[in-house]
């Protein structure tokens, strides 16, 4: 088959993909995060209106209040909302209020704080568009290590996974944070074939390397201004390029600094530029973000029915959450019950993704266990690009380790990386030869 015609089927296949994905938001059960995350987007219209000083760190938070919410979420989903919103002819006054969880849900939804239905389905496609735009990345990240042999299982498994598609298509986070999350790793990863590879050419070889390092750190801005917990991956990326730059010769460790420095820097003013509650008392809105964070951790741990009791527990939840775990569509009991009806409707849809079940989603953890194994092999051959991975992955296992809440969504960055390495293990058992795309075929890629 030409090369045109191999560019306009994977085009036909990505597109596919990101249909499906889109295809079955409306169905997706309700999650009262649903509702305070558009509660949040009144900042949108806020600051909309310019006025930034409603929008200030203002001792004491109290909870549950708008200043509550605002430091302990992300920005870009709620602003997404926002957008969203105005464009469908609502207004601030059409948002719904804060929901109270203390409160019974029959009481939040008569004091008007459970979205409408047509409301719902309005503030979910910011998220839902986010997880569909993130086939592309994922495919890129597969394309570079072992050409169409992974990146096709890879996007595959990504637009198929059930816990991607409940938690992408809701109007909460996960979505902008799975979308930035891949987009870091797939500029890192093109940044490095066109640094160390000796055929690279194409748009990214071209770009100066102010340019090439600062559009990564302002991806890394919008994965922390995604969620906070984003700030884990912008660790590993950083690391990974500081690896990077290390193997340069000559060897210039100095100048390695200055390239991590110049990302963070980048990173910081671009997050700082996104978040206003931080605008007039930086240190003190920090401070308060990572108090009111571990107290709300704390809260959940003790009172909530589905803390690991044990380190072993938590190791447990990283090696089956990836492909072992089925959806969880709520995080108390009493939700589940009362999301039974629409959970039953979902689970029948063919738009819920493939629920494959144990057999398969063991054949899934092992292929991620040869993944592994392939990429720490290609490591010791100094692959920068496996490097980055394995960096991104360990980085994500060390982190969940300290994760008390078996909540899957505070998995869904790890479970990418496992994705990521069960197509790795695919693509090792269906292409043989030991020269993935590192060199001409990742050419091919920035050329493409």
């Amino acid at each position: 088959m030409p090369d045109s015609r191999k560019r306009l089927a994977d085009a036909a296949f990505l597109l596919a993909l990101m249909i499906y994905i889109l295809s079955g938001t409306a169905l997706v059960p309700f999650h009262a995060d649903e509702a305070m995350q558009i509660a949040m987007a009144q900042d949108y219209f806020t600051l909309r209106e310019g006025n930034f000083a409603a929008l200030a760190y203002a001792p004491p938070v109290e909870i549950d209040s708008l200043q509550f919410l605002r430091l302990i979420n992300g920005s870009l989903n709620k602003n997404l909302i926002g957008l969203l919103w105005e464009a469908n002819g609502r207004t601030a006054q059409n948002l719904p209020g804060i929901y109270a969880w203390a409160m019974p849900y029959e009481w939040n939804q008569q004091q008007g704080n459970v979205p409408d239905e047509a409301g719902l389905h309005v503030a979910r496609w910011g998220s839902a568009l986010a997880t569909a735009l993130g086939v592309i990345p994922i495919f890129m990240l597969g394309w570079h290590l072992r050409l169409r042999s992974l990146a096709y299982p890879a996007a595959l498994i990504y637009a198929l996974h059930p816990v991607i598609l409940l938690n992408g298509r809701r109007a909460m986070m996960e979505g902008t944070l799975i979308l930035f999350t891949l987009l870091s790793l797939y500029w890192l990863v093109a940044l490095i074939v066109a640094e160390h590879s000796a055929t690279a050419r194409g748009f990214m070889k071209r770009l100066p390397m102010v340019v090439r390092y600062g559009v990564l750190g302002i991806l890394l801005a919008l994965t922390v201004s995604a969620k906070q917990t984003g700030v884990v991956t912008a660790f590993a990326v950083v690391l990974a390029v500081f690896a990077a730059r290390l193997t340069h010769r000559p060897f210039q460790p100095i100048r390695a600094v200055g390239w991590v420095l110049f990302i963070g820097g980048i990173a910081l003013v671009a997050w700082f530029g996104l978040n206003p509650q931080y605008w007039n008392n930086p240190f003190g809105a920090v401070r308060a973000t990572v108090d009111l964070r571990l107290s709300l951790l704390r809260g959940q741990a003790t009172n909530g029915p589905l803390t690991h009791a044990t380190i072993l527990d938590r190791i447990g939840a990283i090696l089956t959450q990836p492909f072992l775990t089925p959806p969880q569509y709520a995080e108390a009991p009493d939700w589940e019950r009362r999301l039974a009806e629409p959970i039953s409707a979902y689970q029948v849809s063919a738009t819920n993704g493939w629920d494959w079940g144990p057999l398969i989603g063991g054949l899934f953890t092992a292929l991620a266990a040869l993944g592994l194994v392939v990429m720490w092999r290609d490591a010791r051959k100094r692959d920068l690009i496996a490097w980055a991975i394995l960096l991104w992955g360990g980085t994500h296992a060390a982190f969940s380790l300290t994760v008390p809440l078996n909540w899957q969504r505070y998995y869904l960055p790890l479970l990418l990386v496992g994705i990521v390495l069960a197509a790795e293990g695919l693509g090792r058992l269906l292409v043989r030869r030991d020269a993935p795309a590192h060199e001409a075929p990742s050419a091919e890629l920035v050329k493409g």
